[in-house]
Protein backbone atom coordinates (compact mmCIF):
# COMPACT_ATOMS: atom_id res chain seq x y z
CA UNK A 1 0.00 0.00 0.00
CA UNK A 2 2.99 2.31 0.44
CA UNK A 3 3.48 2.35 -3.33
CA UNK A 4 -0.15 3.29 -3.88
CA UNK A 5 0.12 6.10 -1.35
CA UNK A 6 3.24 7.40 -3.07
CA UNK A 7 1.53 7.40 -6.46
CA UNK A 8 -1.54 9.18 -5.02
CA UNK A 9 0.66 11.77 -3.28
CA UNK A 10 2.75 12.43 -6.39
CA UNK A 11 -0.39 12.80 -8.50
CA UNK A 12 -1.78 15.18 -5.89
CA UNK A 13 1.43 17.22 -6.03
CA UNK A 14 1.15 17.49 -9.80
CA UNK A 15 -2.45 18.69 -9.53
CA UNK A 16 -1.52 21.17 -6.80
CA UNK A 17 1.34 22.53 -8.90
CA UNK A 18 -1.06 22.90 -11.82
CA UNK A 19 -3.57 24.81 -9.70
CA UNK A 20 -0.88 27.20 -8.40
CA UNK A 21 0.60 27.75 -11.86
CA UNK A 22 -2.80 28.39 -13.39
CA UNK A 23 -3.80 30.80 -10.61
CA UNK A 24 -0.50 32.69 -10.86
CA UNK A 25 -0.64 33.02 -14.64
CA UNK A 26 -4.37 33.23 -15.42
CA UNK A 27 -6.04 33.88 -12.04
CA UNK A 28 -8.13 30.78 -12.65
CA UNK A 29 -8.18 27.39 -10.95
CA UNK A 30 -9.53 24.87 -13.48
CA UNK A 31 -12.51 22.77 -12.47
CA UNK A 32 -10.86 19.56 -13.67
CA UNK A 33 -7.96 20.14 -11.26
CA UNK A 34 -10.32 20.54 -8.30
CA UNK A 35 -12.33 17.51 -9.40
CA UNK A 36 -9.13 15.48 -9.77
CA UNK A 37 -7.98 16.45 -6.27
CA UNK A 38 -11.39 15.56 -4.86
CA UNK A 39 -11.56 12.15 -6.58
CA UNK A 40 -7.96 11.37 -5.67
CA UNK A 41 -8.75 12.26 -2.06
CA UNK A 42 -11.72 9.90 -2.08
CA UNK A 43 -9.58 7.09 -3.45
CA UNK A 44 -6.95 7.85 -0.82
CA UNK A 45 -9.51 7.92 1.99
CA UNK A 46 -11.36 4.77 0.94
CA UNK A 47 -8.27 2.65 0.24
CA UNK A 48 -5.87 3.87 2.90
CA UNK A 49 -7.96 4.91 5.88
CA UNK A 50 -9.98 2.70 8.15
CA UNK A 51 -13.54 3.72 7.40
CA UNK A 52 -13.01 7.41 8.12
CA UNK A 53 -13.71 8.48 4.54
CA UNK A 54 -17.35 9.30 5.26
CA UNK A 55 -16.27 11.88 7.82
CA UNK A 56 -13.92 13.45 5.30
CA UNK A 57 -16.76 13.64 2.80
CA UNK A 58 -19.05 15.30 5.36
CA UNK A 59 -16.27 17.75 6.24
CA UNK A 60 -15.86 18.56 2.56
CA UNK A 61 -19.58 19.33 2.30
CA UNK A 62 -19.46 21.62 5.32
CA UNK A 63 -16.44 23.45 3.90
CA UNK A 64 -18.17 23.81 0.54
CA UNK A 65 -21.33 25.23 2.09
CA UNK A 66 -19.36 27.67 4.24
CA UNK A 67 -17.24 28.59 1.25
CA UNK A 68 -20.29 29.36 -0.86
CA UNK A 69 -21.29 31.95 1.74
CA UNK A 70 -17.82 33.51 1.55
CA UNK A 71 -18.01 33.50 -2.23
CA UNK A 72 -21.36 35.27 -2.17
CA UNK A 73 -19.86 37.97 0.05
CA UNK A 74 -16.96 38.27 -2.46
CA UNK A 75 -14.40 37.22 0.18
CA UNK A 76 -12.98 34.32 -1.86
CA UNK A 77 -13.24 33.30 -5.47
CA UNK A 78 -15.13 30.25 -6.64
CA UNK A 79 -11.97 28.40 -7.66
CA UNK A 80 -10.46 29.00 -4.24
CA UNK A 81 -13.54 27.56 -2.57
CA UNK A 82 -13.52 24.51 -4.84
CA UNK A 83 -9.81 23.93 -4.17
CA UNK A 84 -10.23 24.23 -0.39
CA UNK A 85 -13.23 21.88 -0.49
CA UNK A 86 -11.40 19.33 -2.64
CA UNK A 87 -8.39 19.37 -0.33
CA UNK A 88 -10.60 18.98 2.73
CA UNK A 89 -11.40 15.42 1.57
CA UNK A 90 -7.76 14.62 2.33
CA UNK A 91 -8.27 15.71 5.96
CA UNK A 92 -10.36 14.57 8.89
CA UNK A 93 -13.00 17.03 10.10
CA UNK A 94 -11.00 17.63 13.28
CA UNK A 95 -8.16 18.96 11.11
CA UNK A 96 -10.29 21.48 9.23
CA UNK A 97 -9.84 24.28 11.77
CA UNK A 98 -6.06 23.92 11.56
CA UNK A 99 -6.38 23.83 7.78
CA UNK A 100 -8.25 27.14 7.71
CA UNK A 101 -5.75 28.70 10.13
CA UNK A 102 -2.79 27.48 8.10
CA UNK A 103 -4.36 28.90 4.93
CA UNK A 104 -4.80 32.23 6.71
CA UNK A 105 -1.15 32.31 7.82
CA UNK A 106 0.06 31.32 4.35
CA UNK A 107 -2.30 33.91 2.83
CA UNK A 108 -0.80 36.59 5.04
CA UNK A 109 2.68 35.65 3.86
CA UNK A 110 1.64 35.60 0.20
CA UNK A 111 -0.18 38.91 0.62
CA UNK A 112 2.85 40.50 2.28
CA UNK A 113 5.05 39.27 -0.57
CA UNK A 114 2.66 40.79 -3.11
CA UNK A 115 2.65 44.08 -1.21
CA UNK A 116 6.45 44.10 -1.15
CA UNK A 117 6.67 43.42 -4.88
CA UNK A 118 4.14 46.19 -5.55
CA UNK A 119 6.10 48.58 -3.34
CA UNK A 120 9.35 47.86 -5.18
CA UNK A 121 7.58 48.21 -8.52
CA UNK A 122 6.22 51.60 -7.42
CA UNK A 123 9.68 52.74 -6.34
CA UNK A 124 11.01 52.04 -9.82
CA UNK A 125 8.04 53.43 -11.72
CA UNK A 126 5.54 55.79 -10.10
CA UNK A 127 2.96 54.91 -12.77
CA UNK A 128 3.19 51.15 -12.24
CA UNK A 129 -0.07 49.57 -11.12
CA UNK A 130 -0.20 48.01 -7.69
CA UNK A 131 -1.17 44.36 -7.45
CA UNK A 132 -4.91 44.08 -8.09
CA UNK A 133 -5.41 40.85 -6.20
CA UNK A 134 -3.61 37.93 -4.69
CA UNK A 135 -3.70 34.51 -6.38
CA UNK A 136 -4.79 32.54 -3.35
CA UNK A 137 -4.08 29.01 -4.63
CA UNK A 138 -0.50 29.40 -3.43
CA UNK A 139 -1.72 30.10 0.11
CA UNK A 140 -4.25 27.25 0.00
CA UNK A 141 -1.65 24.75 -1.20
CA UNK A 142 0.90 26.07 1.30
CA UNK A 143 -1.61 25.70 4.13
CA UNK A 144 -2.42 22.15 3.07
CA UNK A 145 1.23 21.12 2.77
CA UNK A 146 1.95 22.60 6.19
CA UNK A 147 -0.57 20.11 7.59
CA UNK A 148 0.45 17.21 5.36
CA UNK A 149 4.22 17.47 4.73
CA UNK A 150 4.33 13.73 4.04
CA UNK A 151 2.80 14.50 0.64
CA UNK A 152 6.09 16.19 -0.24
CA UNK A 153 8.32 13.46 1.08
CA UNK A 154 6.66 10.39 -0.42
CA UNK A 155 8.50 8.63 -3.22
CA UNK A 156 7.67 5.90 -5.66
CA UNK A 157 9.85 2.84 -5.08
Amino acid sequence: MADLESVLNLTLLALLAGSVFSDLTRRLIPNFVCLGIFLLGLVHAVLLSSGEWIYSLVGCGVVLLGGLGLHQKKVLGGGDIKLISALSVWLLPIELTRFVLSIMVAGGLVGAAYLAVGFVRRLRDKQAPAAAGVPYALAIVGGFLALRPEVLTSTVL
